[in-house]
């Protein structure tokens, strides 16, 4: 089923539907289904039935768009991304009939839009944004013959389009806005015979375009808007013509296709002179190459084509034949691939290809190079996929698109580049049935586009947005004992707000990490409880600061007998879309590993990082070491134990093959016990390893290359002389695509952390975690929150508790909190501390 079969005809009658109420628009916020951060947001135009708002166009700030009422009928809307802000901008007919809006288009802060009345036809409007200041242009087409606008573009304030009036055949017109600024360009063809402009381009200012005078076929052409500025650029192929198609403006060169009748359809480049016009490139030999989906990305230009053998390809080019290369043949064995739809994300491309066999379609991105062409991921979800190509949209580094599934429909999704990161936005129409997401436009950063919600059997189509949110930056610290604060402080230190995962009464340690457990999009906190509160996990809500709702959120990891307390990490271990936690048992409990299942709390593995009979306990980290878009365990053991740092598979615990796999970060003699953590620091795609020493073996960090183990940094974080040790973490703070180092003291030290460039060691943050006199130490972990643009960071903090406030919830740390499981609401999780005991029977820390 194609999505054009959802779309109202623009000739075609209003639905017949009840007269709609005298009701305000109702802006609604979907249940929270959401597998991203960014609800959909629904602003229901017709209560009564489909408002169909398609063509959402910006201008000036504001989302213009078409919309069918009852009682308005086709008419033009305009909407700030608010239910008070979302409004008719004009009845131009009145009543139920409309004027049926199209051909909308911003030409310098003015909008311009073809309407139908039973006056003029349809005709030339533009609008100011009021009822007041819509008004015709020109009755181009004299009475109420219509006038069929095509192939618009606005160059330097002026619109071109292509049009017929009857006297001349279809050809070149312009309009500055005004009656008497609307006219012919030229009659290319002369009479009432087609030139048929098209394919315009803005190229340095001037308009490019193809056209046929009738004599030599279609050829690339050029105007400055006059007459006499209006001439062929150049003559491919007599009157065959060449059909320049594809004309696509690359740093001031016009690279596009054309047939010069000895190449077939090949990659040519133009200056904008009949001698500056060259062949780039015979991409097949033995044919057409077919250059198609030309596309600028950094000032290189990527395109597919065909080179004779299989389907297309990708390619890119610098303008020059050598420089004109193959990037990726997805598979060399079939003749029907397709790759379709170039994008430029922030300097990195991303395509479709579809398989032809199996009419499957694969996500990919390039940064220009062989090796960094690679698939993000395979979109043959459940068994088939059916993507559209139109609907594609990046919105700051993130691309939405529409998919058809067999588990969800058609619904929409996004990616971030990153095969985890490509997931479902909202099951919109729940469960298989679709809501066909469609005319998706980023108008300031909002995505705006239509959907039906209805329920099955019926169709209502409205409009929906999802509002820009920026990235936060958030630094957590963790108190080493005396007080079980857990503080978060943004990237200049400046503390957000504070609260007691357990009790205010636990003076024992709190290990952090972040992560996201329950795939909302949301930074969680991941706290543990160290030696003395039992081994309990608890995860906030980095924007509540209350426990999760969903997913992972409150539990022992072993046996709630064992007071050594607890270490703690998060990542993806399994590519589920959910972080994934992974403890590590402290003193007393022998180095044991599990990872619980952020989606449904079941144990993914379990294993002893090391000797069974170590009871030094044991220190770990997350990362993807090995590049299999899935996070690896990074160990470490505590005090007792060498320095020895090992990396396992978070899937199956197996220790993974290489040199950076298994060594000592320090004197093997060292018995202080090590930190770890995990980034990458050299922006490889590989996630490097960082460790910290214990304490006796002073405040030295050092980064290892997870390619070979080499050492990339090697610093004191602190003054060398201080014997309390250093735990580390590791994130992007600075937004530069490298990982940093966050740094705290242990115990003796002051709170003092510091954040270190992953690039060349640089201060990034230097700031004290609490009372510059408190010398009990810090554990530390830091992340990224997603949170609404428009967000009050004063109204933001108040949702939490200060350090002498309540904690948002009284955690008993004897016995773990009634929770409702994931599969059912109705079920309780964890019922007492014997039914935990008989969960983790043979499992647990003895």
């Amino acid at each position: 089923m194609w999505l054009s079969d959802f779309i109202h005809s623009k000739s075609s009658q209003p639905q017949s539907r009840q007269q709609v109420r005298d009701t305000p628009l109702n802006l609604e916020q979907l249940e929270q289904r959401q597998l991203l951060a960014g609800d959909p947001i629904l602003i229901d135009i017709d209560p009564t039935g489909s408002s169909y708002p398609i063509d959402f166009t910006e201008v000036n700030g504001t989302a213009y768009f078409t919309a069918l009422t009852p009682s308005e009928g086709d008419e033009l809307w305009k909407t700030d991304g608010t239910t008070a802000g979302t409004e008719l901008v004009a009845d131009i007919v009145p009543g139920s009939e409309g004027s049926y809006i199209d051909d909308l288009i911003n030409v310098n802060g003015t909008l311009f839009f073809t309407a139908n009345t039973a006056s003029y036809g349809r005709e030339l409007w533009k609008t100011d944004g009021t009822s007041a200041g819509t008004v015709l242009v020109k009755d181009i087409t004299p009475g109420t013959d219509d006038t069929l606008i095509q192939d618009q573009l606005a160059v330097n304030g002026t619109l071109y389009f292509r049009f017929t009036d009857g006297t001349y055949g279809r050809e070149l017109w312009k309009s500055d806005g005004t009656s008497a600024g609307t006219t012919l360009v030229k009659d290319l063809n002369p009479g009432t015979a087609d030139s048929n402009p098209a394919q315009f381009t803005n190229f340095n200012g001037t308009l490019f375009f193809n056209a046929n005078d009738g004599s030599t076929g279609s050829e690339l052409w050029k105007t400055d808007g006059t007459s006499a500025g209006t001439e062929m650029v150049i003559d491919f192929n007599g009157s065959s013509g060449g059909s320049p198609a594809e004309l696509t403006n690359v740093n001031g060169t016009l690279f596009f296709e054309a047939n010069d009748g000895t190449y077939g359809r090949e990659l040519w480049k133009s200056d904008g002179t009949s001698a500056g016009t060259e062949l780039v490139k015979d991409l097949n030999p033995s044919g057409n190459g077919e250059p198609d989906v030309l596309t600028n990305v950094g000032g290189t230009l990527f395109f597919s084509a065909r080179d004779g053998e299989g389907g297309d390809k990708l390619w890119k080019s610098d303008g020059t034949s050598a420089g004109t290369e193959l990037l990726l043949d997805a598979d060399p064995e079939s003749a029907f691939d397709t790759t379709t739809q170039l994008l430029n994300v922030n300097g990195t491309l991303f395509f479709v290809v579809r398989d032809g066999p199996s009419d499957s379609y694969e996500l990919w991105k390039s940064d220009g190079t062989s090796a960094g062409t690679v698939l993000i991921k395979d979109l043959n979800e459940g068994g088939y996929s059916y993507y559209a190509g139109e609907d594609i949209v990046p919105i700051n580094g993130t691309v939405y698109f529409s998919l058809g599934s067999s588990t969800y429909g058609y619904e929409l999704w996004r990616s971030d580049g990153t095969s985890a990161g490509t997931v479902l936005v909202e099951d919109i129409a729940e469960g298989t049935k679709s809501s066909y997401p469609q005319d998706l436009a980023n108008i300031n950063g909002t995505l705006y586009f239509t959907a039906d919600y209805a329920s099955p059997g019926y169709y209502d189509y409205e409009l929906f947005l999802i509002k820009p949110e920026e990235e936060k930056p958030l630094i957590v610290t963790g108190s080493d004992s005396g007080s079980g604060v857990v503080r978060v402080f943004d990237e200049t230190g400046t503390e957000q707000y504070n609260f007691f995962p357990f009790t205010e009464a636990f003076t024992g340690s709190v290990r952090v990490a972040t992560g996201d457990i329950n795939g909302d999009g949301v930074l969680d906190i991941v706290t543990a409880a160290g030696p003395g509160g039992g081994p309990r996990v608890s995860v906030y809500d980095s924007e509540t600061g209350l426990l999760i709702t969903e997913g992972l959120s409150d539990f022992y990891a072993y046996d709630p007998t064992f007071i050594g307390g607890v270490f703690v990490a998060v990542g993806d271990v399994n590519d589920d879309g959910f972080d994934d936690i992974i403890t590590g048992a402290d003193a007393g409990g022998g180095p044991h590993v599990k990872v619980f299942s952020g989606e449904d709390g079941t144990v993914i593995t379990e294993f002893y990082a090391y000797d069974p009979s170590f009871l030094g306990g044991v220190r770990l980290a997350a990362g993807d070491v090995d590049g299999d878009m899935m996070a690896d365990i990074i160990t470490g053991p505590g005090t007792g134990g060498g320095p020895h740092v090992r990396v396992f598979s978070g899937t199956t615990g197996e220790q993974l093959e290489g040199a950076a796999t298994d060594f000592y970060a320090y004197d093997a003699a060292f018995t202080g016990g090590i930190f770890v953590a995990s980034g990458d620091i050299n922006d490889d795609g590989f996630d490097d390893i960082i460790t910290g020493a214990g304490a006796s073996g002073g405040p030295h960090v050092k980064v290892f290359s997870s390619d070979d183990a080499s050492v990339i940094h090697e610093f004191y974080a602190y003054d060398p002389s201080f014997t309390g040790g250093v735990r580390v973490a590791s994130f992007d703070l600075n937004d530069d695509g490298f990982a940093d180092i966050l740094t705290v003291p242990g115990p003796t030290g002051g709170p003092h952390t510091r954040a270190f460039s992953g690039v060349d060691l640089s201060d990034l943050a230097n700031f004290y975690s609490g009372s510059s006199t408190n010398f009990d130490g810090l554990f530390i972990a830091g992340g990224i929150s997603v949170v609404p643009i428009e967000s009050d960071p004063e109204e933001m903090s108040s949702f939490f508790a200060s350090e002498d406030s309540a904690p948002p919830e009284d955690l008993n740390l004897d016995a773990p909190s009634a929770k409702k499981s994931w599969a059912n609401d109705t079920e309780e999780f964890f019922q007492s501390a014997e039914e935990i005991d008989k969960l983790f029977s043979g499992l647990g820390i003895q």
